[in-house]
């Protein structure tokens, strides 16, 4: 909250900054002088409208002179071009016509007021995006349970951090929960409908391309064996025996041993949590 609210000020100020400078240049910009403002030239202390000085209305052009010489004027352009670059640092606002400093600032000043709105505009559309992450994640929990920290974060376009802040939130709240597998946490919306462990793990499995292969395969194709499995997924020996290891240490397979090989198959409670599974999943697309 803190940082916000930094942020926030710094931003506000860096806009008053921009439109004091646009303010600046449109009030030296005026001749080089300060506009409505000019001194006695013997005495730059003492302001014209000073009661002991007179004013006197003159029709001759009057010729400035230091020490008897005459002051010429002259433009800027046609100094030399190490000269000019040396004034346009030392005092750029003094070359500046009165009327382009007028468009100058109008433009700042509109630039910067535009930023205000777009920035506050933006500022609103993510705080809007930001509230309504918790009921996004939780949505997405009820719709495909058994999702990683990973599969939250790229199915809502959001960093880990972000994933994993909002997660933490809703398990303190208890809106969802937690669920081990191998290491890696999963995670379930709470209050839809209660899941047995048996459910969770197929639902995990299911939610991995890799597992979901496998597990479909031998599902589909009950008593296969392993180099059948391996041929037909087209996966290496190592591979394919790491992956029914893992399912039988799940308690998800059985082997049935015909004298020869080694057939795999669902187990009984497996079948009927991937069955249940399926059923509700297809119940969720068919919705409108």
């Amino acid at each position: 909250m803190e940082k916000e609210l930094l942020r926030e000020i710094g931003i506000v100020i860096l806009v008053i900054c921009v439109l004091f400078s646009a303010a600046a240049v449109l009030f030296f910009a005026e001749g080089g002088e300060i506009y409505g403002f000019n001194h006695d030239p013997t005495n730059p202390v003492i302001s014209l409208d000073h009661p002991e000085l007179v004013i006197e209305v003159v029709d001759e052009d009057i010729v400035p002179l230091y020490d008897d010489t005459e002051i010429k004027t002259v433009e800027l352009w046609e100094l030399p071009t190490k000269e000019i670059l040396r004034q346009l640092i030392i005092s750029p606002t003094a070359y500046i016509p009165p009327l382009t400093a007028h468009l100058i600032t109008l433009f700042i000043s509109a630039l910067g007021l535009a930023f205000l709105v777009l920035y506050r505009r933006q500022d609103s559309w993510a705080n809007r995006q930001e509230n309504g992450r918790p009921e996004q994640i939780r949505t997405l929990l009820t719709e495909h349970p058994g999702r990683s920290l990973q599969q939250i974060a790229d199915a809502l376009g959001i960093s880990h951090s972000t994933a994993r802040h909002y997660l933490r939130r809703l398990k303190k709240d208890e809106q969802i929960s937690l669920f081990d597998y191998h290491g890696h946490p999963h995670y379930f919306a709470s209050g839809s409908k209660p899941y047995t462990d048996l459910e969770k793990l197929m639902y995990i499995i299911l939610s991995r391309k890799k597992e979901e292969r496998v597990i479909t395969a031998i599902r589909e194709h009950p008593g296969i064996t392993k180099r059948e499995l391996t041929k037909k997924l087209r996966l290496t020996l190592p591979t394919g025996n790491w992956h029914l290891q893992r399912l039988l240490d799940d308690g998800l397979l059985m082997i049935i041993f015909d004298g020869v090989h080694n057939k795999y198959q669902l187990t009984n409670e497996a079948a009927d949590a991937y069955k249940k599974i399926l059923t509700g999943l297809s119940s969720i697309v068919s919705e409108p």
